[in-house]
């Protein structure tokens, strides 16, 4: 059935969303009642929190990204998916991978690598399904009959490209298994600060070269589908796309700011940080170009809504990234703290999950026949919003009382003795005076939980069918 591994994908990435975004409420919960649930191990915070950013990362967001790559793709090539059962074994597949890595999690398995903490066995089966989507997607690619490889085509091909060796060489999979005392296990040369650097070189890049150049190829084919203009102009397009694939790949680093690593190589990661800068504007230029005259479909449409605000979550998370998280002066001051976590989900949660919602809005009446209601739209759209501002808002509020809580000094001298003291704010009263922000994280957090229960929902909902057409012109 056409279209049907695009569906599978798109229901079974929101199911995701709304199991990983519960796992992360249980985890908010837990900064402020820390004994909450402590009897159970597997509901322990070291133990959920890799649940809830891997059932994002792997599966909402990555799910979401594949169906709307079966979706779009095809009809950018103007040709049918390859194989759509090689594209619902991939779905079934993925989702088995997944039950697996939240058992083995929740049982305390993990390599402790921050975004890598899955098992290798695991790691083996997600690289086995890129390897299942790259053959699908480039045997579709060669079946084309388009002439004229629209900007999307690039952004997501490019991406079946980089992913993959990102993923491999972040996961040390790129060396033999070994195996001590009889048990298996992945050999790497990855140690120390090396190790540290490494990872950064893959969390930053996974989210670089997976999750923000297919989420512009989705916006991308979006923008002329929902308001009827042409793309600003493709060759800003292509500046975007070759500036990106040339500088994000060297940016890791900025994480380990004052940390472990050489300090040349903090410097090369803030140079090429700044240099961001050039494909943030240019995608910005494009989507407002593309937009101009056409502004009002952002109170008609659902899909338009989401697209428009998630193209201004993507421009303030590169600017806040590079000029707070990438820059010494104020890193000083904000890493380590809650601005951190704001800035993370403001980039998760906001540009990227704001895109992918906006694609299933658009291609869901496309696949089934049947509209999702607009004033359920709009419902989800307003709850969804102001629950992630209260709940960045309040993490970039109380994050920066944290950090400059943690830089405060005061010097005090006994003259009676000639003695010198430096005194700081004791560590505990920083994590008390968060409480309060911590709640409003709660407040927000629930809100958007609700708003995505509700969506789900509403795609398993049998709504009146409805015909559906295709608006606007492929390029």
């Amino acid at each position: 059935m056409k279209d049907s591994a695009s569906k599978n994908f798109f229901l079974s990435a929101v199911v995701w969303l709304c199991v990983a975004t519960t796992a992360g409420a249980i985890v908010a919960f837990k900064f402020v009642y820390p004994d909450w649930l402590a009897p159970y191990s597997w509901l322990t915070f070291g133990r959920l929190r890799p649940i809830h950013t891997n059932g994002v990362l792997f599966g909402w967001l990555s799910m979401a990204y594949v169906g709307a790559m079966f979706y779009m793709i095809p009809r950018l090539l103007k040709t049918d998916l390859w194989s759509e059962k090689l594209g619902n074994f991939t779905c079934l597949l993925w989702n088995a991978t997944l039950v697996l890595a939240v058992i083995s999690l929740s049982r305390g398995l993990t390599q402790g690598v921050e975004y890598a903490e899955l098992i290798w066995p695991i790691d083996l089966l997600i690289a086995f399904l890129f390897i299942l989507i790259n053959i699908n997607l480039w045997k579709t690619f060669i079946t084309r009959r388009a002439e004229h490889l629209y900007i999307s085509l690039w952004y997501m091909y490019a991406s079946l490209l980089w992913t993959p060796l990102v993923f491999l060489i972040g996961n040390g999979m790129l060396f033999p298994i070994t195996y001590a005392g009889g048990i298996a296990s992945m050999a790497t040369p990855y140690t120390g600060v090396n190790h540290a650097a490494v990872n950064w070189f893959y969390g930053h890049n996974i989210i670089g070269l997976w999750f923000t150049t297919v989420g512009l190829g989705m916006a991308y084919y979006l923008l002329p589908k929902i308001t009827g203009n042409a793309i600003y102009s493709h060759r800003l397009g292509m500046v975007g796309f070759w500036t990106i694939a040339f500088v994000y790949v060297w940016t890791g680093q900025h994480h380990l700011l004052y940390g472990p690593g050489p300090q040349w190589l903090q410097t090369v990661s803030i140079v090429f940080s700044v240099s961001l800068l050039i494909p943030v504007y240019t995608v910005i230029r494009n989507f407002w170009g593309t937009l101009e005259g056409k502004w009002h479909i952002f109170f008609e449409e659902p899909s338009a809504k989401f697209l428009i605000l998630g193209g201004w979550w993507y421009f303030l998370t590169c600017t806040q990234g590079i000029f707070s998280n990438a820059l010494r002066p104020i890193s000083k001051i904000v890493h380590f703290t809650n601005w951190v976590v704001g800035h993370a989900h403001l980039a998760v949660l906001g540009a990227f999950t704001y895109f992918s919602i906006a694609a299933i809005y658009y291609c869901w009446p496309h696949i089934t026949g049947r509209e999702i209601s607009k004033k359920f739209g709009s419902r989800h759209f307003w709850l969804t919003t102001l629950g992630l501002v209260i709940f960045m808002v309040s993490l970039w509020i109380g994050g920066l009382i944290q950090g400059t809580l943690w830089n405060y000094k005061r010097i005090e001298v006994d003259f009676a003795t000639d003695q010198v003291q430096i005194i700081g704010i004791p560590f505990i009263q920083t994590v008390l005076m968060m409480k309060p922000y911590y709640w409003l994280r709660i407040v927000g957090g629930l809100m958007i939980i609700v708003a995505q229960w509700e969506f789900l929902y509403h795609l398993f909902k049998k709504e009146k069918a409805t015909e559906v057409e295709e608006k606007g012109a492929l390029l």
